[in-house]
């Protein structure tokens, strides 16, 4: 499903109660009260439902989340990203804040979502800082926002529409370093990338992450064997954009 963020919670809801199984696009609502209702209407269909942040099929995501679990760097210390471009878009639901629109919804999310994946559900977070610059429609053209996780990790991220910078993930552990290399660090598509781990560098093939996402929902579907993104992250993402929003 791929609306405009503010159509969501009602055509999720309605697709759920037909008896359909929904793959929503980011972000599945536009807070969390919107995603638990939308997580309680799934469960009571008895029907797979599951946000689209195709970031999280990519392998090489995957493997950096394997590298985090392992230990291999040791306890996190620091989270530092940074998804901006600048936009040429003029009428698009992502500049009406009424839409859902605004860089934080649009490609914050990703890096919420990164924050989530690799600290076991960020489930202890203090927001620490939030700077924004508006745009003529109030959208925030760009939110930096800084924070501290489980009282250790010190996470900082930019999301902006309003420049164009280099994508980057870089994770910091007691012991050792995580940075993407070649490919951008959230929207690499159908081209190479790679990862620093440390001192080596890991190559990754050129990948649709999209089409690996799809594959893996629907093997879920058919037979429970796939991956996706579990809901309480989804409903955690949520959480987090809210104290974003309210800070």
């Amino acid at each position: 499903m791929s609306l405009a963020n503010h159509q969501h919670l009602e055509w999720v809801t309605r697709s759920l109660e037909a008896g359909k199984h929904v793959l929503c696009e980011k972000p599945l609502g536009l807070n969390a009260i919107e995603v638990q209702k939308m997580i309680e209407c799934a469960q009571r269909c008895n029907q797979l439902l599951v946000e689209a942040v195709w970031t999280r099929w990519h392998p090489r995501f995957k493997r950096i989340a394997e590298v985090v679990a392992s230990g291999e760097i040791g306890e996190l210390s620091n989270i530092e990203s940074q998804f901006t471009f600048k936009s040429e878009m003029t009428e698009n639901y992502r500049l009406d804040p009424a839409l859902g629109g605004g860089a934080l919804l649009d490609i914050g999310c990703y890096q919420i979502n990164a924050w989530v994946a690799l600290t076991n559900g960020a489930k202890d977070l203090k927001i620490n800082t939030v700077e924004r610059k508006l745009g003529p429609t109030k959208i925030d053209l760009t939110t930096d926002v800084k924070a501290t996780i489980n009282n250790q990790i010190e996470a900082h991220f930019i999301s902006s529409f309003d420049f164009d910078a280099p994508q980057k993930l870089k994770i910091d552990g007691r012991s050792g370093s995580i940075a993407t290399e070649s490919g951008e660090s959230f929207s690499t598509w159908r081209e190479p990338s790679s990862l620093r781990v440390n001192d080596r560098i890991e190559q990754f093939y050129s990948v649709d992450a999209f089409v690996e996402m799809i594959q893996q929902v629907s093997e879920q579907v058919a037979n429970n064997s796939g991956w996706v993104m579990p809901l309480t992250d989804s409903l955690r993402v949520a959480q987090i954009l809210d104290q974003i929003i309210a800070s």
